[in-house]
């Protein structure tokens, strides 16, 4: 039996010693999970609280234990559900009615889903540990069906318990559902569409259905770390599409309904991820607590914010009596250059005009944090209140303005006696130990996610190649060469190394996609995936966009709906004009309706119901649609020199740009040497195979961020 403490133990020792008392019961055994402060939240007056213990068992069903720490001489009386204390924090309490409410509160989660409605045995228990039964009775309390006895808790007197349980034999198929749902492991369940009996069978309709169809399985270890709230820092590494934004949102919900005095900010990069954040936050909060979230207490900000709509970067400005710089304020004072920049100049502009800043918060989330200055984490970190609750998640290899995501040390810098200011462990004191990796409550300060939710396993492969520039002619640009780091990305080395024999003789090395770390519905159900990712080359962009307009149209034909496609793509030169042309074939020469995000959209709108939407890749990171129309990808090895770009940014774009893909991937552009790498990336599915490479002749080493 699993125990997983969805928070540390506190000093409640009647919670403790139950626990505890639990464990060595259900020693070398198997069949369920115990879970201590279940989050899910019911309100006494004013206070809402959590299940103190929940224990899922297949055989025994659910129960629900609310501990209280009394002994028998703080019970002066009790009246109906009603208990009159003596010497104790309150004067009356009601347990039993507390833990029934919290057992009806599980129950609708489940009946929530018609898959687990009715399967489980449901009831519930207040402990009391430190009171026998004998005393009890000598008491003449009633309701002792209710109550489990600090000498119930031995296996003879456990199992006695227990055995009148009324759980009926669960089969895997519903066993299965039950525990993800009581586990929190359910993203999202989407009700499938509905497809008309005229469809073909190998309509991409019914390839959704049966996606749509199944729930959507969050990892059980991105679970629990969704539910941790860290005494201090805590950053989370992870591919594009393991599910960051969902943990965040969770972790905020979960924060927001345990402690609702809490002012905690929810931060990102992409403006137009503002309403999917606030709804993901919703729906997980609600499901705590059947209520809508305070928006007072738990702000969702856009980094930097604008008029119309305040951001972290203006609304921290002006609490520190600062003029917040505006983009055309920074193009008066440095000139014109890339958003990213800008941001960077007016979070730097506020730290130094800043000598000390309010602590206003107590918890911070950064979502995006790979598109973020570092002048904007000092920022942020200054206007927490102690103990620095910071937690920044950034994507692996997205970051778009930028290429480099520094370790901690470089962007929170040193205190006077050589230690990090932020410390994620693994850093040398003074005296020569190593702090820790973990916080005092075993909640590791740092963690790494490689299981891709959103993208099928080829196109991701894909992305990374091109990305790292595994096939390209002159050797890999960026990656890693450590068997640790590979498997940090969710690879296996099948062949080959990356020693300096290897690397000069450029001997080949084979890698693949482990299975456990390719959840995605087309992976574990071993659909054919050559269809997943198409390409196609040019000689005009005429010709490209005639040819794109003609396959959105199909598609439309098949039965896909216009929100289904994205159309995106590398930037590149006469952008604005590239789509606004494209978007004049779709419109009147297919009869396609479609809005460019950003421009027949207000900047937190990303799609319009009925409309295929176009974006730029800095609109439409962050965004993801069932079939991605990838345009001019021969942008992704041409950096823009009006930019000062290189190399790496435009593969950094590229692997933005295909991971916005849920199924189906279109590659166009004109002729290019990126096409192929392309073919011959697809051609050795399901492995990539290149020649070896060490840190020291690629142009950005990825390992550096792997320390702290």
């Amino acid at each position: 039996m699993k125990f997983i403490p969805y928070e540390p133990l506190d000093k409640n020792k009647a919670q403790k010693h139950v626990w505890s008392r639990l464990k060595e019961l259900f020693k070398n055994t198997g069949g369920g999970t115990a879970f201590y402060r279940y989050p899910i939240f019911t309100k006494m007056g004013e206070i809402r609280s959590e299940p103190d213990i929940l224990i899922l068992h297949r055989k025994l069903g659910i129960l629900i234990i609310e501990c209280k720490g009394c002994v028998i001489g703080n019970i002066a009386d009790i009246q109906g559900h009603e208990w009159t204390m003596r010497n104790w924090y309150k004067e009356t309490m009601t347990p039993v009615i507390q833990a029934e409410d919290q057992m009806y509160a599980v129950k609708n989660k489940l009946d929530g889903l018609r898959e687990t409605r009715n399967l489980m045995y449901l009831t519930f228990k207040v402990a009391l540990p430190f009171v026998k039964r004998n005393e009890w009775k000598n008491r003449g309390f009633s309701s002792e069906e209710v109550i489990l006895y600090g000498d119930d808790l031995t296996l003879p007197n456990f199992r006695k318990i227990v055995k009148n349980s009324q759980q009926n034999m669960l089969t895997d198929e519903q066993w299965e559902p039950v525990k993800n749902v009581i586990g929190g492991r359910v993203i999202s369940r989407v009700p499938p569409r509905s497809v008309p009996t005229t469809t073909p069978k190998e309509s991409p309709v019914r390839i959704i259905h049966k996606i749509e169809s199944e729930m959507a399985i969050m990892d059980g270890d991105q679970q629990k770390i969704a539910y941790e709230v860290p005494p201090g820092p805590q950053r989370i590494r992870g591919l594009a599409g393991t599910g960051k934004t969902v943990l965040f949102a969770k972790r905020a919900a979960k924060m927001h309904a345990e402690y609702p005095d809490w002012d905690i900010a929810f931060v990102f990069f992409t403006r137009a991820l503002y309403g999917q954040i606030k709804n993901l936050v919703t729906r997980y909060y609600c499901g705590m607590t059947g209520e809508e979230p305070d928006w007072k207490k738990l702000r969702v900000f856009h980094s930097w914010g604008a008029r119309d709509q305040p951001g972290f970067y203006r609304s921290l400005a002006l609490k520190c009596g600062v003029k917040p710089k505006s983009l055309n304020d920074i193009t008066r004072d440095i000139g014109s250059c890339s958003p990213s920049k800008a941001f960077g100049y007016a979070c730097n502009h506020l730290e130094k005009e800043v000598s000390e800043f309010p602590e206003i918060y107590d918890a911070i989330l950064i979502d995006e944090g790979q598109d973020l200055p570092p002048a904007f984490y000092r920022n942020i970190y200054k206007s927490l209140k102690h103990p620095k609750r910071l937690y920044w998640a950034y994507d692996e290899a997205q970051g778009i303005g930028s290429l480099i995501v520094p370790r901690s040390k470089e962007i929170f810098g040193i205190k006077q006696d050589g230690t990090p200011v932020v410390d994620l462990g693994g850093n040398k004191h003074p005296d020569g130990t190593v702090t820790p990796p973990n916080y005092d409550s075993n909640i590791a300060k740092a963690h790494n996610l490689k299981q891709c939710y959103r993208t099928p396993r080829r196109l991701l492969m894909a992305a990374h190649a091109v990305n790292m520039g595994l096939y390209r002619d002159g050797g890999a640009l960026q990656g890693v060469t450590r068997k640790n780091e590979w498997e940090s990305l969710g690879y296996k080395i099948i062949g080959g190394d990356f020693s300096s024999a290897s690397v000069s003789q450029k001997k080949l090395v084979k890698i693949t996609r482990a299975d456990d770390d390719s959840p995605h519905v087309i992976d574990r159900n071993n659909v054919t995936s050559k269809s997943l990712l198409y390409v196609k080359t040019f000689r005009t962009e005429d010709l490209e966009r005639e040819w794109i307009a003609e396959q959105v149209a199909d598609d439309l034909k098949q039965g896909l709906k216009p929100e289904d496609i994205l159309i995106t793509g590398p930037s590149g030169d006469y952008e604005k004009d590239y789509f606004k042309k494209l978007k004049k074939v779709l419109e009147q020469r297919r009869g396609v309706r479609c809005c460019i995000a950003g421009v027949d959209t207000d900047s937190s709108t990303f799609r319009l119901q009925g409309h295929v939407t176009i974006a730029t890749i800095f609109r439409a990171k962050g965004n993801e649609a069932w079939k991605v129309y990838v345009c001019r990808f021969n942008y992704a090895i041409q950096p823009l020199i009006w930019k000062i770009e290189e190399e790496l940014h435009k593969r950094n774009e590229a692997f933005t740009a295909i991971t916005r893909s849920r199924l189906w991937c279109v590659i166009t552009g004109l002729n290019s040497p990126i096409f192929q790498e392309l073919e011959n990336i697809n051609n050795d599915h399901p492995y990539l195979i290149f020649p070896a490479f060490d840190q020291s002749s690629v142009k950005n080493n990825e390992e550096e961020i792997t320390q702290v």
